[in-house]
């Protein structure tokens, strides 16, 4: 008689070897390989997101913009009447006095992209923000370009609009402006600067640039007045042929 708790002579073991079971030690490879392969994904995925991260850190600041090498009269628009320049001690530097105008007068200004990637220029204002309100000075029409910096005397003129210029790309702008045709004698203001909104890729930045390379601004009277009133100058009537 056998008893239960022995186990006869010569019988086999027929419980499973886990460790010799083939089934087994593949699965536990492959749930190893699948480990493996996320670890491996997920650090990828953070390191595409770091160098994305740091490249659209950098996409949001690029602001290349910069004065250019060209200064001169726009062809084709109007230049003003008695603009010249002042605070040109040593003729270095210096602003530009400008008389009460009574017609549209205009500057010519360069843009430069001085870095490696192409921008786009969407518009030139003369103050940062549109609106309602006071303005010593204002556009007096469309802003026109050219890319033919070297050839000024029959370039190719265009309306400036959503222009995109290439990396180390020139381009000769020409900005018409009005006045008041009244100025006070007795005080003085100033225009420092003319503003370039440009983006790139999905980032917009307004970039204020003075009125010369280097580092120009527009000095005038207090606009006001009328001719006759003291302390009051006034640009000229034009004048009239008489009447056949």
């Amino acid at each position: 008689m056998v008893k239960a708790w022995e186990k006869p002579m010569g019988s086999a073991n027929l419980e499973p070897d886990a460790e010799a079971d083939p089934s087994s030690r593949v699965n536990t490879y492959g749930r190893w390989r699948l480990r493996r392969w996320f670890w491996i994904g997920l650090s990828i995925a953070c390191l595409v997101l770091v160098v994305l991260g740091v490249l659209m850190g950098k996409a949001a600041v690029y602001q290349p913009v910069t004065w250019g090498s060209v200064q001169a009269a726009f062809p084709g628009l109007p230049m003003g009447v008695g603009i010249k320049g002042v605070n040109n001690f040593g003729f270095v530097g210096g602003d530009y006095y400008v008389p009460p105008q009574r017609g549209v007068f205009s500057f010519g200004v360069t843009i430069y992209n001085s870095g490696s990637r192409p921008i786009t220029i969407d518009s030139v204002a003369l103050y940062p923000h549109s609106g309602s309100g006071f303005r010593a000075i204002w556009l007096a029409g469309p802003v026109r370009y050219t890319t033919d910096t070297n050839v000024l005397v029959t370039p190719h003129i265009h309306v400036l609009h959503d222009l995109t210029i290439a990396a180390g790309e020139t381009i000769f702008v020409g900005i018409p402006i009005r006045t008041w045709p009244c100025g006070q004698t007795d005080g003085w203001m100033t225009d420092p600067a003319f503003y370039v909104r440009e983006h790139f890729l999905f980032f917009s930045h307004t970039v204020a640039l003075p009125w010369s390379m280097d580092g120009a601004r527009l000095i005038m009277h207090d606009t006001g007045g009328a001719p006759g009133q003291p302390h009051t100058i006034c640009a000229p009537q034009k004048a009239t042929l008489p009447a056949r």
